[in-house]
C-alpha cells in the first residue's frame, strides 16, 4: 500500500505544475504575507518537493506554469530555471 497522495487531478503528470508550500506541519507558520508558488519537483515520502529543495508543495491546489503572475514565482534556483520565459507566453 502506498502512502504517497496521487499527482493532482487538475493537470496530467508529464505537464509541470506549481503549488504553495504545505505548511500544515509547522508549528508556528507564517500566515501574514503572500507566498510565492514553487514549481513541483521530485516525489518524495512527504508529497512533492520543490525544484528549488525548499518546500513540500500542497497539492490540494495547483496552477500550470503560465498561469501565475511574475511577481508570486519562486525565484530560488532550481525554480527559477522552470519558469516559463516573458516571452513564450
Amino acid at each position: 500500500m502506498s502512502t504517497t497522495p496521487p499527482p493532482p487531478t487538475d493537470v496530467t503528470a508529464e505537464e509541470p505544475w506549481a503549488a504553495q508550500r504545505d505548511a500544515s506541519w509547522y508549528a508556528c507558520p507564517n500566515v501574514t504575507s503572500d507566498k510565492v508558488i514553487h514549481v513541483a519537483g521530485q516525489e518524495c515520502r512527504e508529497g512533492f518537493l520543490s525544484r528549488c529543495g525548499r518546500s513540500v508543495l500542497n497539492d490540494d491546489m495547483t496552477w500550470t506554469l503560465d498561469e501565475v503572475s511574475d511577481g508570486l514565482r519562486c525565484r530560488s534556483n532550481g525554480c527559477r530555471q522552470a519558469w516559463p520565459m516573458d516571452g513564450a507566453r
